[in-house]
């Protein structure tokens, strides 16, 4: 089931909120992208997409907070490097399979599957819930 925006993820800033958005349409590309029959190069591609757009927004928003004096700057940065480390070790079993072995998602181990999906609906929730929404009063 794809994750859907909810007013609960808006921390009143317009430009984290829609990249907010953004990162919920590239965690559904990638959940569908396992969900179903696939090419395995979709799958890469979603996958690439939404690290290059992490990585992109978590400098967005460290640049907001350096700006902002953010007190708490240094956690966040390292949540934010944990987050991508961990994207980067959950997805490396699914990009370690060739694609002349593996012609569709359909061969994606289910162990890692699994271990991406709970990722991406973790650490949305989590990240976006708990850290960025204490980014609300300084922005």
């Amino acid at each position: 089931m794809p994750i859907v925006w909810r007013d609960a993820f808006s921390i009143g800033y317009k430009q984290i909120d829609n990249d907010h958005r953004h990162l919920i349409d590239l965690i559904n590309d990638v959940e569908t992208a396992l969900t179903g029959e696939h090419t395995l190069s979709r799958l890469y591609n979603a996958i690439d997409d939404l690290t290059a757009y992490t990585r992109r927004h978590f400098s967005f928003e460290e640049r907001l907070m350096i700006e902002a004096s953010y007190a708490h700057y240094d956690l966040h940065k390292v949540a934010h490097l944990e987050l991508i480390e961990q994207l980067k070790q959950a997805a490396q079993p699914i990009l370690d399979l060739k694609e002349g072995d593996a012609h569709t998602t359909l061969a994606v181990p289910e162990e890692a599957r699994d271990v991406l999906v709970g990722l991406l609906r973790h650490w949305l929730v989590d990240h976006i819930i708990k850290e960025d929404m204490q980014l609300k009063s300084v922005l």
